[in-house]
Order: C-alpha cells, then structure tokens, then sequence
C-alpha cells in the first residue's frame, strides 16, 4: 500500500470497502477494495478468496480486470481497475436521457459479461446494476465475484441465499439448491426491466413479497408451465392470477419497449429456469439486430414526419413551382424533353427522403453526443456525490450472513450445508 496515495471512499460492501487511489509512480488511478479478516483470528472471509481466485482466472472486457493483490495485517487489498460510475447511478440519474440505443447498448454488455462467465462455467450469483461498473467511455464491466461460483456437476447443491432478494429468481424464492446460469439470466431480466421502467421491478421486504409482486407481473405458474413447482423446498401456493401482458407494464411510450425487446425479457424472465433463454442465444435474439432507425420515409411515425418535412430544405422542383408556378414549371420541363409529372412526383419524393434522412441522422448523433451516457465521460475531480454514499440496495441479510461468515478456509459452501462435493 506504500506505493498508492489514498483518496476517498467510494463505496462501502458487505466484506469490505473500496477506496480511490492514485499510483505514486505512475500516475494510474485504481480501486482499492479492501478486505478485513474474521474475528477472533478467523482469518480471510471466504467470499474475498473466491474473487481473488476468479478474477485472476476470468480475463474479458466486459469483466473488471484485478490488477494486484496486495496482503496486510488486517486482511487484503485488491487493487482493481477504475471505474466512474456504476449502472445504479445511471438508472438513478433522471438527467440522463436512455434512449433506446442506450438500453440496448448496456444489455448487450451485460450479456456479453455473463456468456463470458458462463461459457467459462462460472456463475456469478449476485447481479444487481451496482455490481456493473461503468468506465469513462461507456462501457459496462461485472464485478464482485464474492458470491461466484465454478458450476457443471449435475448434482451438485448450492444455497440459495444468494443474489439480493429483489434479484432472486423464483426457484431461489423456494429454497431451491440445485441451479445453473439461468439464476443470472433471471436477474439481468430484472435490470432490463430496471432500465425501461428507470426504478426497481420487484421491489419486496421478504420471499413472499417478491413472489407476489412477481406473480402480479407476470401471472402465477402452473404445473404444466413449470414442472416440478410443487417439489420445491418451500412452496407456498399463491391464488391463481392471470397474466396482464409485458405491453400493459411496458406501454408504447416507454422509451426502448418495442415488440422485440418485450420478447427478449420474456425470455430472460421465464418461470422455469429449463426454458430460460441462456445468454449466447439472448446476444443472437432479433431485438439486437434490428435497425432502430426508420428505412425509408413511410416508416416514420406521423408527427415526426410532419415536423421534419417542415424543417427540411425544399426540394429544387417545388422552388421552381412556387417561384414560376405550375405553368413556368411545365413550361421548363417541356424544353427539357420531359414529363412534368415525372419531376414533380418522383424528384421531389427523392430530394425530400434523402434531405430527411440526413437531418435525422444529424439529429441523432447531436441528441446521442449531448444526452447519451456511453460518452459522458467525467474528470475525476468531478465524482458525483452518489459514488461517496450509494443509494441503498437489498444486501444480504442477517440470515445469509451468518450462513457466509464461515470459521475455516472451506472454498465451498456446500460441505458446510452438510452436502457433499469438492469447490472448484
């Protein structure tokens, strides 16, 4: 720690706190999140030896990279890339415009973040958008590996307290402890929603708040569209409630809530994990390839044509009609050899499409540039003051922590519950 200055605290976790720091020699600007150990000399908590050895295997741009461990009397430092901000803040900060690039920008990279994890079996177990840091440029990096786990023994149990409860998929609710990636596919569902709605989706003080808030969305599960519901640890069976529709909680003039956006989230937000979409099909989902912009000039909504066809330049044929009138322009195209329905219809409709497709574009680039938060890069001396004390979010609460806050160096949570099984 001799070789960084110290700066403020940027945020305060449920192991441990994190602070800004500057490189004596270098200049570099870092985190440092450091980690206290147990009490009584239990030593290192295990969630920091988890991150530690995670982090230093998993290498993506869509994951924060560590940098250095660095040990001390009292615990361990981890010395992290920096990030500005962090995906909370934005939704939090209502003079940031989202438009609907933005949303489908930042699903792309958190996407990308959990394929990444994924693919290299590794579930993360904790998605919630302050665990999604956001760099100077714009882009989204996963971090917090302290609840991540290796995956793929198809026996394998698991606890399930695990994520904050607003995050928790249904499975988790009830007391499941056999699960796989599509707990995180559940939970970056939640963001997405997040993202639209611009507030939390399923916002409960216990299980059966969040399950009710959840059946209210999206209707309560039967036997048939999620097998098994009944062999769950801790059913609770909830009247019947039909389904409203994603369109009546994501109406049209949310920003970003198109028909292909709807489906992907619910994919992301199916009861059974079996039929959850997995993250590499959802990064294929038609939602990403469409093009938001309008292709031609029908396409656009009618008011706005209204407005743009009155702010773009006029055409050369229709100055000619309203300087000569019908006559004089007739009159220019006969000389000419042509039709005059011909310029009128066909040269006119050219030059005012092409004239309103470039002001749309020149319009967009000035609106992304002005209001977009994948390029409101921010001096360091400018920190918000959200960074100094975060928002409070759900954490874990007292039941998880006596469950996390472990007597001895075992890398698996599994043995302690009394099951069997070797920690990746």
């Amino acid at each position: 720690m001799e070789n960084y200055t110290k700066g403020k605290v940027l945020g305060v976790g449920t192991f441990g706190k994190v602070l800004l720091a500057t490189h004596k020699e270098t200049g570099k600007v870092v985190a440092i999140k450091k980690i206290q150990v147990g009490e009584k000399g239990e030593g290192v908590n295990v969630t920091a030896l988890r991150e530690v050895k995670l982090l230093r295997e998993l290498r993506s741009p869509y994951v924060v990279r560590l940098l250095d461990v660095l040990p001390q009397r009292r615990g361990l430092a981890l010395v992290m890339e920096f990030c500005e901000s962090d995906l909370e803040h934005v939704i939090k900060d209502r003079s940031r415009l989202l438009s609907a690039g933005d949303v489908k920008a930042y699903m792309q990279m958190i996407l990308r973040g959990l394929d990444f994890c994924h693919s290299h079996w590794v579930v993360h177990r904790d998605i919630k958008p302050n665990n999604f840091l956001v760099t100077a440029d714009g882009e989204l990096k996963l971090a917090d590996f302290g609840l991540a786990r290796v995956y793929g023994s198809p026996d394998r149990r698991y606890t399930n307290q695990v994520f904050a409860r607003w995050y928790r998929s249904p499975e988790l609710l009830y007391g499941s402890t056999c699960y796989g990636p599509a707990v995180d596919i559940w939970a970056a569902g939640c963001i997405f929603a997040e993202l639209l709605l611009r507030r939390p989706w399923f916002v409960g003080e216990s299980d059966v708040e969040v399950l009710t808030k959840v059946y209210m969305a999206l209707g309560t599960p039967s036997d048939a569209s999620w097998g098994g519901l009944r062999n769950m640890p801790a059913f609770v069976e909830f009247q019947q409630t039909p389904a409203p529709g994603l369109r009546k909680i994501f109406p049209a003039s949310v920003v970003g809530a198109s028909d292909e956006a709807l489906d992907l989230l619910s994919r992301m937000v199916s009861f059974d994990a079996s039929q959850r979409i997995s993250a590499a099909d959802a990064l294929n989902h038609r939602w990403f390839r469409s093009d938001p912009l309008p292709s031609s000039l029908d396409q656009l909504p009618k008011p706005q044509r209204a407005a743009d066809q009155a702010a773009a330049p006029a055409p050369a044929s229709q100055q000619q009609q309203e300087q000569g009138g019908i006559g004089g322009l007739a009159g220019a195209a006969q000389e000419g050899g042509v039709q005059p329905a011909l310029i009128t219809r066909d040269d006119a409709c050219v030059d005012q499409q092409r004239g309103l497709q470039g002001q749309q574009e020149r319009q967009q680039q000035q609106q992304q540039q002005a209001t977009t938060p994948l390029s409101a890069a921010r001096r360091l001396d400018a920190l918000p003051e959200s960074l100094v004390g975060r928002g409070e979010r759900p954490k874990l609460d007292s039941t998880d922590l006596s469950f996390f806050k472990k007597r001895k160096f075992d890398l698996d949570d599994a043995a302690e519950a009394g099951t069997d099984g070797v920690a990746g």
